[in-house]
C-alpha cells in the first residue's frame, strides 16, 4: 500500500470516530511525529544558532568540556 493510499485511507477512518479520548491519542502521536519531521525554528532562532556556532567555530565564543559542566553543576548541587 502507498503512503499517499495510507493517508486517505486512515483520514476517512479518523472521520467516522468520535471518541474523544482515542482522537486526543492520535492526535499527540501525529503532532509529534510531524514536528519530528518539520521542527518549527523561526528565523530569528535560526540566525541567532548560527551566529553562534560560527562564533564556536572561529573560537570567539568561549567554550566549556563536559567535565568543567558536569563538575559545576554536581558542586552547585550540595
Amino acid at each position: 500500500m502507498t503512503t499517499t493510499l495510507l493517508k486517505k485511507q486512515v483520514n476517512e477512518l479518523i472521520g467516522d470516530i468520535n471518541d474523544k479520548d482515542f482522537l486526543q491519542a492520535v492526535y499527540t502521536i501525529v503532532s509529534n511525529k510531524a514536528y519530528e519531521v518539520n521542527p518549527e525554528i523561526s528565523p530569528d532562532l535560526k540566525n541567532e544558532l548560527d551566529q553562534r556556532k560560527e562564533n564556536h567555530l572561529k573560537g570567539i565564543s568561549k567554550s566549556y568540556s563536559w567535565q568543567s559542566v558536569k563538575k559545576a553543576a554536581l558542586s552547585r548541587k550540595s
